[in-house]
């Protein structure tokens, strides 16, 4: 039988010994002493932390500002930019116990964006409405 090691030459990462079971595992006063030096000593596990909630209310105005787009123009993003205004309220109030800032700002935007587009597009076509009126008279 051949070793892989050379003669005289032992592994220097191997234990003296391995417990066999766990009955020859260290309890009571052998297990309290101190760990030898190099000896393996697990990290303390991290607690888990929620993150705080959202707001309800921010989650719905940005629902309702993206469908504003899709559906009804004018309506869902006015109800919108009420939401979200209720939200950054409650946001404010939360102290850090409530968070969803960024959708309230992403809702106000994408619902000022939705109102200006259809009230330029109202008074564009009132423009043109007057002014085939006017040439046709």
């Amino acid at each position: 039988m051949t070793s892989d090691t050379p003669e005289g030459m032992e592994p220097t990462n191997v234990p003296q010994t391995w417990p066999a079971s766990p009955d020859e595992v260290a309890t009571g006063a052998e297990a309290a002493q101190a760990p030898e030096a190099g000896a393996y000593t697990p990290a303390a596990p991290v607690p888990y932390v929620a993150a705080p909630p959202t707001s309800n209310n921010a989650i719905i105005a940005f629902v309702l500002s993206i469908v504003a787009w899709a559906v009804c123009p004018i309506i869902p993003a006015i109800v919108a930019l009420v939401l979200a205004a209720s939200a950054q309220k409650e946001i404010a109030a939360g102290q850090g116990r409530v968070q969803g800032q960024g959708l309230v700002t992403a809702a106000k935007i994408i619902s000022w964006i939705n109102i200006g587009l259809w009230a330029a597009i109202f008074v564009i076509g009132a423009f043109f409405l007057i002014l085939a009126l006017v040439a046709g008279a």
